[in-house]
């Protein structure tokens, strides 16, 4: 069995039809079985903020309200339907990508709770949060067993799995997550900082443990360039030297939502989805017809809206500094050029982010040299977030029919910093969508202005001195 669990924001709300987000189409785009017979289970969950009225959606998104609870009933869900050969899959999109990020964490730390296990968790849920907190007194102290010590302390996972409470060193084939935002699962809004609403609620978030853990087999994001939004700021994965993870992060251009989806216009949501599906379609069965049909659905959306058809990643681009997040600034990403962030309360250190596995997707490309327009239909696209980049398309050194396509960083080297940012190879599924835009697809897939690489300008230069 494949047990899938997915987080979104968006979807659906109180019976009102809501343009679904990636999180909601990937759920109906996995068919309920393999095409060798085995079930793929799949467990939706709204996001952080996605119920009650405005005022709560607005402050549960934005305060993380709930985080805790979604966690542990998604935790609870595969433990409640895991069984050893089980393949574990789980993806979100904004702070549901964060909530998918932290359920990983907890697998890692406590294994799969068993059925004997499960009626124990509310009190290994709360010795987890605090494990950290030196003043922190146990409600039950007997309970999952007697005398236990701080969850920190190895003994206490051993003993879990001596009493066959939990399966440790359980993998999970892939974490899907599209555009994480806020180190701790909140967008940080500067005056709810100042009135206490999101400290609090951050300081309950700084247990989770969000980064690639080692019984993560494959890791995922898609990230907005285009995002700008202070409050959205993204948070990326590192891998540590002996992390085993395949990891693969990739730029694609728009803000937060183009991303994830929940736009109108749905055109570049489709192609992340397409880029999620297409990495997972070696461990999971899709039904590619249903993609397909979004990708119609996004073509029909311009002819009701009297618009001409847009080309391949020519999709709209909102702004998105308007509302709420507007108050906290706004801030250019910067790929490549992250750092570290301190769990304990969310802020960036100095300390550079290093082997990120950050790629540029080959829609970014297409959007800038093809003439793609900026930020609300307005001008031409030329990202902010690759200001410092340039786009360079080179011949390879082993004389491959393809060249080479990468960013290099036009800055001083600084120690910790990528220099280049490749290109993201298409995948077969990629490709389909592109079948729909001939010409795009023959400069996507055959980029002209190939140029030599130095080296081997170089090597021909002292030939002809010779």
């Amino acid at each position: 069995m494949a047990s899938t669990w997915l987080d979104s924001d968006s979807g659906s709300l109180k019976g009102a039809l809501a343009i679904p987000s990636n999180i909601t189409r990937l759920s109906r785009a996995i068919r309920s079985q393999s095409s060798d017979g085995i079930p793929q289970v799949v467990y939706y969950h709204f996001g952080v903020g996605a119920g009650g009225g405005l005022f709560d959606r607005l402050l549960g998104g934005a305060t993380g309200g709930g985080l805790a609870e979604i966690v542990r009933e998604g935790y609870q869900f595969i433990s409640t339907n895991w069984i050893r050969g089980d393949e574990i899959f789980i993806f979100g999109f904004s702070r549901g990508a964060y909530t998918a990020r932290a359920i990983a964490g907890l697998i890692g730390e406590v294994g799969v709770l068993t059925r004997e296990g499960l009626p124990f968790l509310p009190e290994i849920f709360r010795d987890v949060q605090h494990q950290h907190d030196p003043n922190y007194t146990p409600k039950h102290p007997d309970i999952p067993f007697r005398d236990k010590p701080s969850f920190s302390d190895p003994a206490y996972r051993q003993e879990l799995q001596r009493r066959r409470l939990t399966s440790l060193t359980v993998p999970i084939k892939v974490v899907g997550v599209f555009d994480t935002v806020g180190a701790l699962g909140t967008p940080k809004i500067g005056w709810l900082e100042r009135v206490g609403l999101q400290s609090s609620a951050m300081k309950e978030m700084t247990f989770y443990d969000t980064s690639l853990s080692n019984c993560i087999e494959f890791a995922f994001q898609a990230l907005a360039l285009d995002e700008r939004r202070y409050a959205f700021q993204p948070t990326l994965w590192e891998k540590f030297p002996d992390n085993d993870t395949v990891l693969r992060q990739v730029w694609f251009p728009g803000a937060h939502s183009n991303i994830g989806g929940g736009y109108d216009d749905q055109q570049i949501a489709t192609i992340t989805l397409a880029w999620m599906m297409a990495q997972c379609q070696p461990f999971l069965d899709f039904d590619i017809d249903y993609l397909l049909d979004q990708w119609e659905d996004a073509e029909e959306f311009y002819e009701k809206q009297h618009e001409k058809g847009k080309q391949w990643s020519f999709g709209k681009i909102l702004d998105g500094m308007a509302g709420i997040y507007a108050l906290g600034g706004m801030k250019v990403r910067s790929p490549g050029r992250y750092c570290a962030v301190d769990p304990t309360n969310g802020k960036e250190t100095h300390d550079p982010l290093e082997d990120t596995h950050e790629y540029i997707h080959p829609c970014v490309r297409a959007r800038v040299k093809l003439g793609g327009p900026g930020i609300n239909d307005r001008g031409r696209y030329e990202p902010k977030a690759l200001r410092d980049w340039k786009l360079m398309i080179e011949a390879r050194d082993d004389g491959g029919k393809w060249p080479d396509v990468f960013w290099r960083s036009r800055l001083r080297p600084e120690e910790g910093f990528v220099k280049i940012l490749p290109e993201a190879p298409l995948k077969a599924l990629e490709t389909e969508l592109l079948q729909y835009d001939p010409e795009t697809r023959d400069y996507v897939l055959r980029p002209s202005g190939v140029r030599q690489r130095r080296s081997t300008r170089d090597k021909s230069r002292r030939r002809e001195d010779e």
